[in-house]
């Protein structure tokens, strides 16, 4: 029998060293051929961990709860989840990864982009389908916004003249607007919490070069937005501009939203 190749040894050194993970070559030898599409070169190490704890590995389980579900509650409140909500919505994500089916759902991690992002990614669509789950009498359809806590000042300013139910439409028009790799990353960053030190990885590029294209993508999305707005709206354009630059953390939480409703149009 020929042994584990060096390439997946490989992988499992830089495993240990990321994470401090450990999993016997053979077994992860196995699980790289049965899920991953790519040489074991080029996988995140994040693939040991999913493994690990499908195998149910202590250090791979303890990694788990020390680091990657402090991240996923954490990008949980930043979509607007109260702290009982992010807590139901963490403890779903690990029933749904490691318990459901035998832990079946840690196979659909294929070890591109991380491993965080990829329990972070289960977590929030958790969140936005529980959301969109709510009785009609509680978030109209007809008003989008109620969805986004933080915005809700946005929907108030517009609609003292009118035009509040445009917003919506606007943004997701844009949002389709922009290029494939500007969606991925505007998913990536707002959505599964990947920093500008994973994204760099991930597209081959310098750090530098993945700020700038994450912020171009928020530009265009933001331009696009108010352009649309413009055309459609009664408001000047001076008056779009200067609302939506005092209401950014609304805007911010509208591209959260809508973002992750779009997720996976493009995977």
């Amino acid at each position: 029998m020929p042994g584990p190749s060096a390439e997946v040894a490989l992988l499992a050194e830089r495993a240990h060293a990321a994470f401090g993970v450990s999993v016997e070559i053979d077994r992860l030898e196995a699980w790289v051929r049965e899920v991953a599409t790519k040489s074991p070169t080029a996988l995140d190490p994040g693939i040991v961990l999913a493994c690990g704890l499908f195998h149910r590995a202590p250090d791979a389980l303890k990694r788990f709860e020390d680091s990657v579900a402090p991240r996923v509650r954490a990008a949980l409140k930043k979509l607007g989840a109260s702290d009982a909500e992010a807590d139901e919505h963490l403890q779903a994500t690990r029933a749904r990864l490691l318990a459901d089916d035998g832990g079946a759902r840690l196979k659909l991690y294929r070890g591109v982009g991380s491993f965080e992002a990829f329990t972070i990614t289960t977590a929030v669509r958790s969140l936005t389908d529980a959301h969109r789950g709510l009785r009609p009498r509680e978030v109209p359809d007809e008003e989008p916004l109620a969805k986004l806590p933080a915005a809700v000042d946005l929907e108030r300013q517009l609609a003292r003249t009118g035009q509040a139910k445009f917003f919506a439409e606007a943004f997701r028009e844009s949002l389709a607007a922009l290029s494939a790799r500007d969606r991925a990353l505007l998913k990536l960053n707002l959505v599964d919490g990947a920093s500008i030190d994973e994204l760099a990885p991930l597209y081959q590029v310098s750090r530098a070069t993945a700020a700038r294209w994450l912020a171009a993508a928020r530009q265009a999305l933001q331009r696009g937005t108010l352009e649309r707005l413009t055309a459609r709206t009664k408001l000047e354009a001076a008056e779009l501009d200067s609302l939506m630059a005092s209401l950014e953390s609304g805007f911010d939480v509208s591209l959260r939203r809508f973002v992750a409703e779009a997720a996976g149009t493009d995977e």
